[in-house]
């Protein structure tokens, strides 16, 4: 038999019983404990650095830590092998603290959305909660119990069509029986049916809540919302605990097809972050198991696949294909959602293998569907999706940028959370102006808008050039040689951040950013070039998502993340995808005009495109290569800055 050795962690003092030879990553996955790994366990990112304080272990790179870091006991988790009982240190720059940044009002109203849409969107939620009185049975009037239900029901929806499952047509006449024959049906849309989803005892009309979810690559974000009065109550968020597995879809659809333990890890880890934020709103707002009825999920096709146990393997292999990308309504239950029981889970359509429900949600939520002019949609993260179109005509596209705008893939980088820097200014090469982090702490990283407002501002005083190389003849001594022989720009000394090292950029750092902006710009620009188009034709330009939130523009449209236009053309649009999800729910009508919308929007395979890469080459310069397409930047820095 293996030996058993029982691994703990600090901080948080949880501990797991794995076999020797077992990798410290899977011990602290099993214990629940988070560990950075962008790579998933491959070795190759060096950001899952913990210190083993006791106990011995096996193998593990040392070309990732200093002679220092080596003797202190740092490791790479996924490569340290355990071979006796270990305590083990999560450094402060390997965990997940805090909560993902949110703005109150980002996700608009429902009389906000009337306004976008230019239509009166009425509340007709998925989920009903109707309560009828119904007749007493009697010789002249002996219909079945189902019927006399489906009567009333009929009458008091203005509907026909009704199905109801077997276990609660047994129940029927013991429940209506026992209430007086006064009870409150429980309805959901299924189309041109209407199913009898549960019937309750009295009038439990005005208890009718839903949950309103996007579950992105990074974060997942829950509202709840009361059906009855179409208001939003409560909002939670946490990041996705599948970031364990890997920072990027691929990474974790690789991870989840490589055995099915695998696969089963990554779906509860998504339905464990799910149940966390739906417990926390239940019990925060008093509901009680049968209050909510009905979950509405907007996420990208991959998220939705790993959530319903679906095979994703073939999304990531050309042609790459989804096994489904318009799905009926399930019963939560199936998945193991803490709803009511018999409560449903409606998912919202996907386009495309890398173009999902999040962004279909996005564009009814923004209304470029319902608008005569043509937009343009960028929702910037792991994948950068873009979207131009208006009522007549919607097409896609879907660009890896990788994690880098999610502070990944740099070494002081990190996500939007307590601590990070998000914005920063330089007075020049040697001083850094000012600089404000999350929740005011003292720094210890850098996340996706400060690395945006650093880079521009290093371009402004010449400490970078238009290829983004660092310029060793600044007259600064921050520029200096890092690890492995890196050049490395010093932002911070260890001196005056919260964690006790260094906050620096380096050149890998800074070409993984320039590799991702060029991506989202080429892709911009070879889907408005497919259409004939120039961003002078479109009408407005919206940036979804919480980055686009924190996002300085000017800094952007420096780097050349976004184009040069006017920027009242510019307009960030907060959480559309989740605002999709909670308007679908809200309104039968809004959720059948998502599913037009996914019918109608044409996906544009960018891989396939020969002008893609010339378009990315070009791209990846600061701002462009060619520079007159940003002249309000050649008339800020100067030409000779970016030519």
């Amino acid at each position: 038999m293996a030996k058993t050795c029982k691994v703990s962690f600090e901080p948080g003092g949880v501990s797991a019983e794995v076999p020797a030879g077992t990798t410290i990553l899977v011990a602290a996955n099993r214990s629940g404990v988070y560990v950075n790994s962008l790579c998933g366990g491959d070795g190759v990112c060096g950001r899952c650095r913990v210190i083993v304080k006791e106990g011995k272990t096996s193998g593990g790179s040392t070309e990732f830590f200093t002679r220092e870091e080596i003797q202190h006991g740092y490791i790479l988790a996924c490569q340290g092998k355990v071979v006796s009982d270990l305590m083990v240190e999560i450094p402060p720059e390997t965990r997940l603290t805090g909560a993902p940044q949110y703005i109150e009002g980002e996700v608009p109203l429902l009389t906000d959305m009337s306004k976008l849409a230019g239509r009166s969107v009425s509340l007709s939620p998925l989920i009903r909660k109707t309560y009828v009185e119904l007749p007493r049975p009697s010789l002249d009037d002996n219909v079945s119990d189902l019927q006399r239900l489906e009567q009333a029901l009929s009458k008091s929806l203005q509907t026909q069509g009704f199905q109801m499952g077997l276990k609660i047509t047994r129940r029927l006449p013991v429940v209506l029986r026992k209430a007086d024959w006064k009870v409150t049906v429980v309805s959901g849309y299924r189309g041109p049916l209407t199913e009898i989803v549960d019937v309750e005892a009295g009038d439990t009309s005005k208890r009718n809540f839903c949950i309103a979810a996007d579950i992105g690559t990074t974060t997942v974000v829950c509202n709840l919302v009361d059906l009855y009065s179409g208001q939003t109550l409560g909002h939670a968020a946490k990041y996705n605990s599948q970031v364990r597995y890997g920072a990027d879809v691929i990474r974790r659809i690789i991870f989840a097809t490589q055995t099915p333990e695998n696969e089963k890890a990554m779906r509860e880890a998504i339905v464990g972050d799910l149940n966390e934020l739906i417990d926390q709103l239940a019990t925060k707002y008093r509901l009680g198991g049968s209050d909510i009825s009905l979950i509405s999920i907007a996420g990208n096709t991959t998220m939705v696949h790993l959530l319903l146990a679906l095979p994703a393997e073939h999304i990531r292999k050309e042609p790459y294909t989804g096994v489904a990308y318009r799905l009926p309504p399930f019963r939560a239950a199936e998945i193991g959602l803490h709803i009511s029981p018999r409560g449903l889970l409606y998912s919202l359509p996907c386009v495309a293998g890398f173009v999902g429900a999040d962004i279909v949600a996005g564009i009814f939520a923004t209304g470029i569907a319902q608008s005569s002019e043509t937009r343009m949609l960028i929702d910037i993260g792991t994948n950068g999706e873009i979207v131009i179109g208006n009522k007549d005509f919607l097409i896609c596209a879907s660009a890896s940028a990788g994690p880098a705008f999610e502070g990944s893939e740099c070494k002081s980088g990190m996500r939007a959370t307590r601590g990070a820097i998000d914005h920063i200014r330089l007075q020049d090469a040697d001083h850094v102006l000012q600089f404000s982090t999350i929740g005011s702490e003292k720094p210890v990283g850098i996340c996706g808008t400060g690395y945006v407002d650093l880079i521009a501002e290093m371009l402004q005083v010449g400490l970078i050039d238009k290829t983004g190389q660092l310029n060793a003849d600044a007259s600064t001594d921050r520029i200096r040689e890092g690890a492995q022989g890196v050049m490395e720009y010093l932002l911070l000394p260890a001196s005056q951040t919260g964690n006790d090292s260094d906050l620096t950029i380096s050149q890998s750092d800074i070409n993984n950013i320039l590799r991702a902006k060029g991506a989202i710009y080429a892709a911009t620009t070879v889907l408005l070039e497919s259409l004939n188009m120039k961003f002078q034709d479109l009408t407005e330009i919206m940036v979804a998502g919480a980055f686009g939130n924190f996002l300085n523009v000017e800094n952007a449209v420096i780097i050349g993340l976004l184009p040069d236009v006017p920027c009242e053309k510019l307009r960030f649009v907060g959480n559309a995808s989740l605002a999709g999800a909670k308007l679908a729910a809200l309104s039968k009508d809004c959720y059948d005009e998502i599913f037009r919308i996914a019918e109608m929007t044409t996906y544009f395979e960018l891989s396939t495109e020969p002008s893609f890469m010339d378009q990315f080459v070009s791209a990846c310069f600061f701002p462009h290569t060619n520079v007159e397409l940003f002249p309000s930047v050649m008339a800020k820095i100067g030409p000779q800055k970016v030519r």
